[in-house]
């Protein structure tokens, strides 16, 4: 089953401005300014895919159950866990620290010993409902 992700407009009016102005820089620039064709390619080169970066990250980003995964997609990025390995998962109590979710209210996922993953779902009830049909020793801590 496929899960949207929960977006906050702070992170819609970070990302698609940035993505729209680095692709119009990008294009532009060569007709803009006189510069060399190595300026040229180098900012193009850069700005073009870095503002597509961006705009994938907003409209690419996914939470995909399967019977035994959960894919993680986030742009050009992919994540596969294992659902059995979960252990918890509990509110982020950080949001704005090491967060790849597009939301302030998004959930630590504990995986294997150690190792985390950073979600936002938009219907965190149903969503954790569903792996714990699957893994029903998954903890969940809302706070």
């Amino acid at each position: 089953m496929k899960f949207k992700p929960k977006k906050d407009l702070l992170y819609g009016l970070i990302l698609l401005p940035l993505g729209i102005f680095f692709i119009g820089f990008g294009a532009s620039f060569p007709f803009i300014f006189e510069a060399n064709l190595v300026s040229i390619f180098v900012i193009t080169g850069l700005c073009i895919p870095l503002g597509f970066f961006f705009l994938w990250c907003w409209f690419g980003t996914s939470y995909l159950i399967s019977e035994e995964t959960l894919v993680v997609k986030q742009g050009p990025f992919s994540r596969s866990i294992t659902i059995d390995k979960i252990e918890t998962i509990e509110r982020n109590t950080m949001p704005l620290l090491s967060s790849t979710a597009l939301s302030l209210e998004s959930y630590i996922i504990q995986y294997k010993p150690y190792q985390t993953f950073i979600i936002a779902p938009e219907n965190i009830e149903e969503f954790v409902g569903k792996l714990q049909e699957k893994n029903n020793h998954i903890k969940f801590t809302r706070k």
